[in-house]
């Protein structure tokens, strides 16, 4: 008897619990608290700290990130723009270590003057995987259908996925590089339960509850991980990740010509390189993994980083693509780690692009700083 009344409790509270997630279900999805169309990241979503959140030596002082209704980190309005320019990339693009006015994209936008509009899309560990939907996808938005060029910085996490997770880097699904390339896409891409408002919410507060009770990574984690493993110098035959970038590369250029974009490459720079200095080798973070993935010399993975922008360069000469060599600056101290950029770095790349833009007729002479 007392086995049945618990029975029936239980059925009651089950039932009982699930009308009332149905209802909150149907109340929050009414209220539209996510994006269901394509966004590389939260459209109308600002974030402001008295101090830099990332700790890094360098960059202090207070900090922003905000993205526009297009879902783009820009310091300008695209809807007074005369000329619109959209840069694609991973990390070094984004530039999330920084305040929202010194991305190279914000500096760049600065300089080009008020006629013109930089759209920064970039997304942490973007690869040409992800470059071709993002193209596909932001471009055709109908306020980006009249954007004349594209700047896409490539190379590093192509290269990066090719050593660490080749067989995902090669054969990702397309739910998977568009999970990857936007941080909204609309519901019928999704499975059921993930098209669930509820199932959405509880996965932001999980990540916010990692985010600051996760103790961070030692800045010296790279250093303790190298004198537990020998660095591997020999790279894998590169052949298929070389084959897979180029055929990515060809297939953005076609997106381009289709939507009479002027599309201009820009090649990654980074301080991997064989014997460097004592100086250098303090700001190696980004040549593994933590202990989860193999980690190579300096000297392999300049010899990667080589392959992979003279297959860039090879496509664009072969295309006659333009292409803007970064990796003529990786010398200079324009890094905080391996690859990305701080402040003053930021502002060696938007005047290297800006010169570009200049000597090369792609922004009008007339209307610079107007």
């Amino acid at each position: 008897m007392a086995r049945k009344k618990i029975l029936k409790k239980l059925s009651y509270y089950s039932i009982s619990t699930l009308i009332i997630l149905v209802l909150a279900e149907i109340i929050l999805s009414l209220c539209n608290i996510f994006p269901n169309d394509y966004y590389a990241h939260t459209p109308n979503m600002r974030q402001s700290f008295d101090e830099n959140p990332s700790k890094i030596g360098g960059i202090t002082g207070f900090y922003e990130i905000a993205f526009d209704a297009l879902g783009s980190r820009s310091v300008s309005d695209y809807t007074k723009a005369s000329h619109k320019i959209v840069a694609l990339g991973g990390s070094t693009t984004i530039c999330s270590a920084l305040t929202q006015e010194k991305t190279w994209t914000a500096l760049l936008d600065k300089k080009l003057g008020t006629n013109y509009w930089v759209g920064n899309f970039g997304r942490s560990g973007n690869s040409s995987n992800h470059h071709v939907v993002q193209f596909q996808h932001i471009l055709d938005k109908p306020e980006l259908q009249d954007t004349k060029i594209v700047l896409l910085l490539v190379v590093v996490n192509d290269c990066r996925g090719y050593l660490f997770a080749k067989e995902k880097y090669l054969n990702m699904s397309n739910l998977e590089i568009k999970r990857g390339a936007f941080k909204h896409i609309p519901n019928a891409e999704l499975p059921f339960f993930r098209r669930l408002t509820l199932y959405k919410l509880a996965k932001q507060a999980r990540l916010r509850i990692l985010y600051y009770t996760q103790p961070k990574r030692p800045l010296d984690y790279l250093q303790t991980f190298e004198n537990k493993t020998t660095p591997i110098a020999e790279l894998p035959d590169l052949t298929e990740g070389l084959n897979h970038y180029e055929q990515n590369l060809i297939q953005i250029i076609n997106e381009a010509q289709q939507r009479n974009i002027t599309l201009i490459f820009m090649t990654q720079p980074t301080i991997w390189q064989k014997n460097l200095s004592d100086e250098l080798k303090t700001l190696l973070a980004a040549r593994a993994h933590y202990n989860k993935t193999p980690l190579y010399t300096g000297e392999a993975l300049e010899e990667i980083m080589t392959a992979f922008n003279k297959r860039l360069v090879a496509v664009c000469n072969t295309y006659n693509i333009p292409l803007i060599d970064l990796e003529l600056l990786k010398n200079q101290p324009i890094f905080y780690d391996d690859m990305h950029f701080h402040e003053a770095g930021a502002e060696v790349v938007a005047e290297k692009v800006y010169s570009f833009l200049k000597q090369h007729n792609h922004v009008a002479t007339d209307e610079y700083k107007n």
